[in-house]
């Protein structure tokens, strides 16, 4: 062994390659088959994760715009009873004027009616008095033909005189 003073060296060598065969046989392949495995379960947790974060997106601009057509509903609801509201107090307002009108006209031929009695019994009462002043001035009875002649002319007369 002298000859060979690396025969220790040659001996290591020679362990080192059946080391790196066997390590190679019997951890390597399944050391990156469980790494490759690693690998492609971290690549589709990512894919999975941004799939997610795309429909949580997706999700979240659905709901938006249906917070946003909420939004424009409700308004679109107010401006509607607002309207109708302002529409009801007008037609309110139209139908008091209509009523305050009706009972003016009321009020009106009431009073029409009331002047045109007053003014009758005015016309009888002066002319039941012209006929007794007119009495007594002649002095004489008259007939009924006369004292129907007289009241007309009076009648006339103090129509002339009212009107």
């Amino acid at each position: 062994m002298e000859h060979f003073p690396n025969a220790t060296l040659l001996a290591q060598v020679f362990d080192f390659i059946i080391l790196l065969i066997f390590l190679r046989v019997v951890a390597y392949k399944p050391l990156t088959k469980v790494l490759s495995e690693r690998q492609k379960h971290i690549a589709d947790s990512i894919s999975a994760a941004e799939q997610e974060r795309q429909q949580a997106e997706q999700l979240r601009a659905e709901l938006e715009a249906e917070l946003r057509r909420a939004r424009e509903q409700a308004q679109d609801i107010i401006q509607k009873a607002a309207k109708a509201g302002e529409e009801q107090a007008a037609a309110i307002i139209e139908n008091a004027k209509n009523e305050a009108k009706r009972i003016k006209d009321a009020a009106l031929v009431d009073i029409q009616r009331e002047r045109d009695k007053a003014v009758a019994e005015l016309r009888e009462q002066a002319a039941t008095l012209a006929i007794l002043v007119a009495g007594k001035i002649i002095e004489q009875k008259l007939d009924d033909q006369i004292q129907h002649q007289m009241v007309q002319d009076f009648v006339k007369e103090a129509e002339e005189l009212l009107c």
